[in-house]
């Protein structure tokens, strides 16, 4: 069975008996840096985002320009 690179869905649905060693090795470390992450405390890429304009303010287009 060919499984696609970055392709997490086998992982979930299938047994993993059933998998490759190689994919079940390359999912765990995919997982285990995801939870570093997490634990690191770092700002997630949603956090991170500017907010261009204040909450209330009238906004004229998508370029975020002042009225």
């Amino acid at each position: 069975m060919r499984i696609k690179k970055n392709d997490l869905l086998p992982w979930f649905i299938q047994d993993h008996g059933t998998l490759p060693a190689s994919y079940l090795k390359s999912c765990r470390s995919f997982f285990d840096s995801i939870k570093q992450q997490a634990a690191s405390g770092k700002p997630q890429a949603t956090s991170c985002k500017k907010i261009l304009h204040k909450v209330g303010t009238r906004v004229k287009n998508r370029f975020n320009r002042k009225v």
